[in-house]
């Protein structure tokens, strides 16, 4: 957990492509969000880290096993 006090990192990783829903596909923010990033305060960064959390396990694919065998 990140401590409230620190400055939380871009969660940018170079891969700056818009989507048709406005978001970028390589850090899953709004352009809103990216715009925001360089003056919202920690609080705000660490809400938009929560969203993109949220937005990425959205996407994720779901996890399939193959039956008989245990996830250990």
């Amino acid at each position: 957990m990140i401590p409230p006090t620190d400055t939380p990192k871009s969660p940018c990783v170079g891969v700056c492509q818009v989507n048709h829903q406005q978001m970028c596909v390589g850090c899953s923010r709004t352009l809103g969000e990216i715009g925001k990033w360089s003056i919202a305060s920690p609080a705000e960064k660490r809400s938009i880290l929560e969203l993109v959390r949220q937005r990425r396990a959205a996407q994720a694919p779901p996890v399939q096993t193959v039956p008989g065998e245990t996830n250990s």
